[in-house]
């Protein structure tokens, strides 16, 4: 895969809280367009792999770059970051939808979509509120504008982390397993809007349990355990066919 394809690259990423090693040297490259769902036992990394790579960790050694900008790398035994300016730009590049909504519950549905729109990428209100209404249509919420993240059902309030997300035109999206608070009612729907975003050749990161969504949405699946990849392949193929046995044995139980 050439540099000029790749979205994310993440090198030889170490990553310890306290004496625990969680991520041990992972390795992972995303092209423009394409869809990798992570998927493997909880503790195994995938979340904090995620974390780090959106700077919601500081890594300890290793290399990230996203859309071409180098957001850290470790010279000898320093690991060093962008400086501020450039991480905001590398930040803007990127949106991130966590499990749990992360709503501003004070903030209405708009407010928590124009926010940043108006105060950190310097649109104009009416520009703003124009990006808020057609991502609100593109996610069935048009008539939620005004409504508060209390007065919404759960998936409709991750539909609204996910609109939040799209909102700055990112390069690339991350999700860190967008449906594990929500019953199986409410992920379908989720779950649609993310398959509609890969038909449109969205870049995306997703961690997920929901193996048959993997299965049929995702282009690659990464299978991670005890912090380090342990298979990685199409994603139909791992799926149905693993070559290891730890992710054979993993699959087993879905």
């Amino acid at each position: 895969m050439n540099d000029k394809d790749a979205i994310l690259v993440m090198e030889d990423i170490h990553k310890s809280f306290d004496n625990l090693e969680v991520l041990k040297g992972i390795s992972l490259t995303v092209k423009r367009g394409e869809v990798v769902a992570v998927i493997g036992p909880s503790g195994g990394g995938k979340s904090t792999l995620l974390r780090c790579a959106t700077t919601l960790e500081k890594i300890d050694t290793g290399k990230i770059s996203i859309a071409g900008d180098l957001l850290c790398d470790t010279v000898g035994t320093k690991t060093k970051y962008a400086v501020k300016d450039d991480l905001k730009r590398i930040r803007s590049k990127f949106g991130l939808v966590f499990q749990n909504f992360n709503l501003f519950p004070h903030f209405s549905v708009r407010r928590n979509i124009t926010e940043s729109l108006i105060h950190v990428l310097g649109k104009s209100k009416d520009e703003a509120n124009k990006i808020c209404d057609e991502l609100l249509a593109k996610m069935d919420l048009a008539d939620k504008a005004d409504y508060y993240p209390c007065n919404l059902s759960g998936g409709q309030q991750q539909r609204v982390s996910i609109a939040r997300a799209l909102a700055a035109s990112p390069e690339i999206l991350f999700f860190d397993e967008p449906t594990s608070a929500l019953d199986p009612e409410l992920t379908k729907g989720v779950l649609e809007v993310i398959r509609e975003l890969a038909k449109e050749h969205m870049t995306m990161v997703i961690v997920t349990h929901e193996m048959s969504f993997a299965r049929d949405v995702a282009d690659r699946i990464v299978f991670m355990d005890g912090g380090v990849i342990v298979e990685e392949g199409p994603a139909y193929d791992l799926v149905t066919n693993p070559k290891q046995e730890r992710t054979r044995s993993f699959l087993a139980g879905y």
